[in-house]
């Protein structure tokens, strides 16, 4: 196959995996999302959430019902990251809707609690199948950023390989912007995700303050060992995207090594060529310049080059 036909391959490949995405991510106790805050319908859904809540009177009922709407919360907030992307403003309005779930929830355990009634065992049911949908939360954002390392990013990669054996410089300076794109969409992720989890835990704690002592004890050992498998799963990935930066790091500098070694070789022909010539001292002198000027523009090219590939 020839240098063209090859190269014919490779953007149709690269397109087919970024249209993909990362709609097959698998996540286990996940709702159907239905509608999601970007669309236009989306409102019926929360009607329908409001009418639900109003006709449920049971105060207890009524606040696991907060249960319910949390998690198709969590199911919307997958579907946008999967279709488009972690900086959609959908994700937002979702995140101040789940936040607010929690937040009706530990309001009714007060109610509840007002009224005389003893709340701690409401209060961590709750807390359970919150701390349930924390993981859920937490899990959904990391399996996100897994295929698009795994699956998106090697599949960059591979083509970039593919462009660079056949010497297309252009294709791979666009096939490594795409790279860095997705470097950077896997990073964005982790901070959405750190930033709905601090507003989801911070109302949480409204409920988790009416447990007792000892369920209250279990319940910060668990999200002490789940903070700690998060914090080591970021770290793993972390390292993973240095390397690719490293090996990036290395390839541009291999590039102006040869570009320089080039030029001075260009350099040492053209100075061999002038002592063998009958060319005058002033002659020599000039066309010595002018070689210089021309190494130092090809340094100055192939540096810009390599700049413009970063």
């Amino acid at each position: 196959m020839n240098t063209r036909l090859k190269r014919l391959f490779l953007i149709p490949a690269l397109t087919l995996f970024l249209v993909a995405g990362t709609a097959n991510a698998q996540t286990s106790n996940m709702p159907s999302a239905g509608l999601t805050p970007e669309s236009a319908l989306y409102f019926f859904d929360r009607l329908g959430e409001n009418l639900q809540e109003f006709f449920t009177f049971n105060k207890e009922a009524k606040a696991k019902l907060q249960i319910e709407f949390a998690n198709e919360r969590i199911a919307e907030i997958k579907i946008l990251i999967e279709t488009k992307g972690p900086e959609t403003k959908g994700i937002e309005k979702a995140k101040v809707l789940l936040v607010g779930n929690i937040a009706r929830a530990a309001e009714i355990v007060q109610e509840v609690k007002s009224s005389g009634e003893e709340v701690s065992a409401l209060a961590k049911e709750l807390d359970d199948e919150f701390d349930r949908q924390e993981q859920l939360l937490v899990q959904t954002f990391q399996e996100a950023q897994k295929e698009l390392k795994e699956d998106r990013l090697a599949a960059v990669q591979k083509l970039i390989e593919e462009a660079q054996k056949l010497g297309d410089a252009e294709q791979v300076a666009g096939l490594k912007a795409q790279a860095e794109e997705l470097v950077l969409s896997i990073t964005a992720l982790k901070s959405v995700r750190s930033d709905i989890k601090e507003s989801f835990r911070s109302e949480k704690r409204k409920i988790e303050d009416e447990l007792d002592d000892e369920d209250l004890e279990e319940d910060r050992q668990d999200e002490l060992t789940d903070d700690e498998d998060e914090e080591s799963e970021d770290a793993e990935l972390e390292d993973e995207l240095e390397d690719i930066e490293t090996e990036d790091d290395e390839d541009n500098e291999s590039i102006r090594e040869n570009a320089k070694q080039d030029a001075e070789a260009t350099q040492r022909e053209l100075e061999k060529s002038l002592e063998n010539s009958n060319l005058t001292e002033a002659e020599r002198e000039a066309l010595k310049q002018a070689g210089e000027k021309a190494r130092e523009e090809a340094k100055q090219k192939a540096e810009g080059k390599n700049e413009d590939n970063e």
